[in-house]
């Protein structure tokens, strides 16, 4: 068997499930509303303790991760998180039900810092590993809201918590097998790093910082509300809405393998401006579309969005020394992530208020604008600039 190989599939289907976890909320929330009377927007914003624990546990993450050990992060993930579901299950009330997601969302913010530096410090092409990863995490993300509807309609809203919770755990046990002492198997990363002078180390990680946090907001947002915007544009089944929902996102998570190579090609900045650029374009669009053509204006939406994600994370691999770049994702995923409750309540204050989300699509496209300025002043990477010369 080849070990690094089966690592990187076990790390793969641990960043699949990462992303299902923490949306299996936003779609239980739709059987909620019946079975306990409460509103869209009142049960949302329960879930807000679950992501604002998903974000802040970053940085701890990422540090226990350098200082201790990252291995031992990644069995603390996939236990705690796939127990943590478990137990989401026998909530009663909406306060425990919180009390579970925040737990979730607590041991889910392992994975990106922890296992992030895991994927790029044991592959043999860091671009590309970086990109099938991050597919593996949009797939899981995808998949989250067709399969829980699913299993909400099929048998309950409570074993929609309970089945991924089981695959969890048994997904640790094969991690804790798989991965014996992880540093045998880590490679010397010198030779796809590249050292930046002060000024222009700060002035990258600045950008990369605006960068994760307003584009964080436009993610997170727009992965939350998917499926009540999909559900608002059309008349169907819980069933229905989340397959509509999947394929969008599941056509727009293919954009990660091509970014992946176009890493090896393009200057990280050229892609940047276009990616920021392409997300305010779409989002304007998204506020005057309807129907089926919203559908195919979320999709390009979509597409821009999760392109995003791998050229910020191959930017850190790419910069970080190996014994910060667990801490250096932390501060950016604690960014990118923190900003979920602001999501959160941002879509459920909007839909409460106007019934519908164009306002919300015009303050992303905005908040998106300042994102296209960072990357214009970010600056460029010698490697990639001299490959193009």
């Amino acid at each position: 068997m080849d070990k690094r190989k089966f690592h990187f599939q076990v790390m793969s289907l641990g960043h699949a499930l990462d992303h299902f976890f923490v949306l299996i909320f936003p779609t239980v929330v739709l059987v909620l509303q019946k079975e306990w009377g409460l509103s869209y927007a009142e049960l949302l914003k329960y879930g807000s303790l679950g992501v604002l624990a998903y974000g802040l546990g970053s940085l701890p993450s990422g540090w226990l991760g350098d200082r201790w050990s990252q291995r031992g992060m990644m069995n603390v993930y996939f236990y705690g998180m796939g127990l943590s579901a478990i137990f989401s299950a026998f909530a009663q009330t909406p306060e425990q039900l919180a009390a579970g997601v925040a737990a979730i969302g607590l041991f889910a913010s392992v994975y990106h810092p922890v296992g992030t530096a895991l994927v790029f410090s044991t592959a043999e092409k860091t671009g590309r590993a970086i990109a099938m990863n991050g597919v593996a995490g949009n797939i899981g993300l995808a998949s989250a809201a067709i399969v829980t509807a699913f299993i909400s309609e099929l048998i309950n809203w409570q074993a929609a918590f309970i089945i991924p919770g089981v695959i969890c755990v048994l997904t640790g046990v094969a991690y804790s097998w798989v991965s014996g002492d992880v540093s045998a198997i880590h490679r010397k990363s010198s030779r796809d790093t590249e050292a930046l002078d002060r000024g222009a180390m700060i002035k990258l990680f600045i950008g990369i910082a605006v960068i994760a946090c307003l584009g964080g907001l436009v993610f997170q947002s727009m992965t939350t509300a998917l499926p009540k915007m999909v559900e608002s544009a059309f008349t169907g089944s819980l069933g229905q809405t989340g397959m509509i929902a999947t394929t969008v996102f599941l056509v727009a998570a293919t954009v990660q393998i091509v970014i992946g190579e176009l890493l090896d090609q393009i200057p990280a900045r050229s892609l940047l401006l276009v990616i920021a650029l392409g997300q305010v374009i779409f989002l304007i669009l998204a506020s005057m579309a309807s129907g089926w053509w919203l559908i195919l204006v979320l999709v390009c939406l979509m597409f821009f969005t999760f392109g995003q994600i791998p050229v910020n994370d191959w930017l850190i691999g790419h910069y970080a020394a190996d014994e910060w770049r667990s801490r250096f994702y932390a501060m950016k995923y604690t960014l990118g992530l923190s900003v979920a409750t602001v999501a959160y309540w941002l879509i459920a204050v909007v839909h409460d208020n106007t019934g519908e989300f164009t306002l919300l699509y015009l303050i992303l496209a905005a908040v998106m604008s300042l994102s296209v300025i960072a990357a214009w002043f970010m600056p460029g990477t010698q490697v990639q600039q001299e490959a193009l010369a």
